[in-house]
């Protein structure tokens, strides 16, 4: 029978062929560069085993779990040493492979996992990269078979017979280390996000239950938490001109009509305007579902109840726009809150934890209604505050967005330099061979 052609989004179907080979390099075969190893370990009931995976989307090796051998249905395992490159022939079309670290020598996998060593005419670091370049990949899926995308099954010795150029080894170790140094900066940067945002979590939580630092001596307790003596707190209902669900009306993508903001344009928790779909609308339902600068918008239903209760300011933007049905508009009464305060306020983890008691779920999805929104408390504090609270949420988001950005860019700088080195279109001069 025939595959079924359903390609993983990371993988170009065409079959994979290889351009003339680079001046210096050389044409060998997966087999002549990789060894096959098997070490067979029969388990002991009363010993414990770490068990390993190799991650999707070229994740990398990690320790999948640890248990007696008598919990493990499959008496046979394979034991894995430290520089290992291992490949699961049933994920490998999704870039499930790559190599064993230091801390996992001597973890075990099952037989669904092919275990490589590099010969001395490969460096294992070049491999690590090399397993990322569309040709590899390319490779694996056309030594897979089956008649379902996710039921394909790698065959190693298919694969190990096909056809890679590789350059010298001076030349691959240069390679890496370019490559290398780009995924230190791609770390770094990422570091720098997670503890942004675990800065910016802990500062709106302090500002959101003590106020602006040296601002506030007395405190009170409320159905909330302690907040400033001089705050009050609120239903968000009482805080609202309205509240109403979006338009049902059939949108299309070809913009005729009025643009209507969905989820995809909220879930980021600000308005985007990309992948617009758009809908023909009568004078009475586009006044009915027209947007103002100000309006929050809010995601009410959603398979990921991590979605449900995001919101996002309407922005000033031209022309007429609506919103559709899976979102709730809130309509702020300006002279009590500022839609900016909302929003942040409903971001914030003591708010979330008390609308999660209003979402309920329903076929899959989790719901959340204008009553729900309507019954959730919130802290007030004058207006004047409020906007320094927000100024301050407003500064590390941008610096947040700042390093996201950055990290855009080496992902892109990285995924341009693997196309060129990785293909010997761009060659470069090994570290030894420098006068």
């Amino acid at each position: 029978m025939a595959r079924t052609r359903l390609y993983p989004p990371s993988v170009d179907p065409g079959f994979p062929e290889l351009t003339p080979t680079p001046e210096g390099w050389t044409r060998a075969t997966f087999g002549d560069i990789l060894d096959v190893v098997e070490r067979p370990t029969k388990l002991r009931p009363d010993v414990t085993y770490r068990l390993l995976t190799a991650k999707r989307s070229r994740g990398g090796i990690a320790l999948r779990g640890e248990l007696l051998g008598r919990e493990i249905l499959t008496k046979t395992q394979f034991e894995a040493k430290a520089g290992d490159f291992l490949i699961s022939r049933r994920q490998i079309i999704h870039g499930a492979c790559g190599v064993v670290p230091e801390e996992l020598d001597g973890a075990v996998v099952s037989n669904e996992y092919s275990t490589l060593r590099t010969r001395p005419t490969l460096s294992m670091d070049f491999l690590r990269h090399y397993a990322h370049a569309p040709y590899f990949q390319r490779t694996c899926f056309h030594s897979s078979h089956g008649v379902d995308v996710e039921k394909m099954i790698f065959k190693i010795d298919e694969w190990l017979a096909r056809d890679v150029d590789i350059p010298p080894l001076p030349e691959q170790r240069k390679i890496a280390a370019i490559l290398f140094s780009v995924d230190d900066a791609i770390e770094a940067t990422r570091e720098v996000i997670d503890q942004l945002g675990v800065v910016k979590k802990a500062m709106m939580a302090e500002l959101f239950t003590r106020g602006v630092p040296g601002r506030h001596t007395r405190f009170k307790q409320t159905e909330i938490g302690e907040v400033p003596e001089e705050w009050r707190t609120s239903r968000i209902g009482d805080l609202l001109e309205e509240s109403a669900y979006g338009t049902s009306t059939k949108c299309e993508p070809n913009a005729v009509g009025v643009p209507v903001l969905r989820i995809p344009n909220v879930v980021t928790e600000r308005i985007t305007t990309a992948d617009l779909k758009y809908a023909r609308m009568s004078p009475s339902d586009l006044a009915s579902y027209a947007l103002r600068q100000g309006d929050l918008l809010v995601i009410r239903t959603n398979g990921n109840p991590a979605y449900v209760g995001r919101s996002a300011v309407f922005p000033a933007l031209a022309g007429d726009w609506a919103y559709a049905s899976y979102l709730i508009r809130l309509r702020p009464k300006h002279e009590l809150i500022t839609p900016a305060f909302l929003h942040e306020a409903m971001r914030s983890e003591s708010v979330r934890k008390t609308m999660q008691g209003a979402i309920r779920t329903s076929a899959g999805n989790y719901n959340l209604n204008t009553q729900g929104i309507a019954n959730t408390v919130v802290p007030v504090p004058p207006l004047e505050e409020q906007a320094q609270i927000v100024g301050t949420a407003h500064l590390l988001g941008e610096r947040i967005e700042a390093e996201a950005a950055s990290l855009g860019a080496l992902s892109a700088m990285k995924a341009a330099l693997m196309s060129v080195l990785l293909t010997g279109e761009v060659r470069v001069r090994p570290d030894e061979e420098a006068a």
